[in-house]
């Protein structure tokens, strides 16, 4: 099992030390160095990975948070019993063949955002779940401690080093730069991202067509969440509690037998504004339909959320193509 660890977009994070403790007493480290999150929230892109020989049981480390020139410490026990009731239940997936594979997860992802915000997940090829939400505490490194430091390891004091994360466009991405711009962090956003409603994909496609049965349905959520759904399994999925989606792949074929495939970004902001208008200020007030519908020319799809209460409205889309 490999462990893992990623920031949220445009905000750097980097482990100053420490790691986490699994089972058997044993111990891993997260010290990567820099973690930039340029993938986003959720991403296990990047970051380095290390065999584990047990479930993780705790974590315990300092990171720096370079936007907010803030360490942060956590020290938490992490839901064992949660990773391993996932990891004997495994999941399914379908290989390029069509066939169904029984995988199990085998990465640990550990996330921070800006407010000391730690989640864990567990992900495996095609599926990632949240274990849970920590709270990390600020702390300051004495004068004493970083005197002892080496060139290296004092990194995090070095003006040299501070500009280069800031201006490293490997690290945060000119475009998040200039849009972050003399805009405040957003605390709290990625707690509001964990916020989970009843809903469910359902899928209006062209005349005498359907999702292809060899395929899966790919979905990821603002949460860091994903999950691979059955195209031969009808209805595709009942209403579950999910965080609200950022990208749907899926693919179809007409009665010829003619494949076709569609993908799409949700548009965050849109998202946030369609799923309060559905759902109000209550997120178990109703439950809701994500509908994809696919034009008769197969060249485009929308994306609406319907609720049962009657409320409904289009979800803007970003980088959508069919082909």
């Amino acid at each position: 099992m490999d462990r893992r660890y990623f920031t949220a977009l445009g905000y750097p994070m980097e482990v100053y030390k420490g790691g986490m403790e699994y089972e058997g007493n044993g111990w891993v480290g997260l010290s990567f160095g820099m973690i930039p999150g340029i993938h986003g929230w959720g991403s296990i892109n990047n970051g380095m990975s290390s065999g584990f020989k047990g479930l993780p049981t705790r974590l315990d480390f300092i990171w720096m948070s370079y936007t907010e020139n803030q360490f942060y410490q956590i020290k938490a026990d992490i839901d064992t019993e949660k990773i391993r009731e996932y990891f004997s239940e495994g999941y399914k997936i379908k290989g390029a063949s069509g066939k169904i594979q029984h995988l199990n997860y085998d990465v640990v992802c550990v996330g921070m955002a800006p407010g000391g915000v730690v989640v864990v997940w567990i992900a495996g090829v095609g599926w990632q779940k949240e274990i849970g939400r920590y709270q990390g505490e600020k702390v300051t490194i004495s004068e004493s401690e970083i005197a002892k430091l080496d060139s290296y390891e004092n990194r995090f004091w070095r003006e040299d080093y501070i500009n280069m994360v800031f201006n490293n466009g490997k690290i945060i991405p000119e475009k998040v730069k200039k849009e972050n711009e003399g805009k405040p962090i957003p605390f709290g956003i990625w707690d509001v991202y964990r916020t989970r409603f009843s809903w469910k994909p359902v899928f209006e496609l062209p005349e005498n067509s359907i999702l292809n049965p060899l395929t899966d349905v790919g979905m990821s959520m603002i949460n860091g969440e994903w999950e691979q759904l059955d195209g031969a399994v009808q209805p595709l999925s009942d209403y579950e509690w999910r965080a609200m989606p950022t990208k749907i792949g899926f693919v179809y074929k007409n009665l010829k037998g003619e494949l076709f495939g569609g993908n799409c970004e949700i548009n965050e902001k849109s998202s946030l504004e369609v799923f309060q208008k559905v759902f109000g200020d209550d997120p178990t007030s109703t439950k809701a339909e994500l509908v994809i519908k696919v034009n008769e020319a197969n060249s485009y799809f929308t994306v609406k959320l319907k609720g049962e209460n009657g409320k409904e409205a289009f979800i803007k889309t970003d980088n959508l193509e069919v082909f």
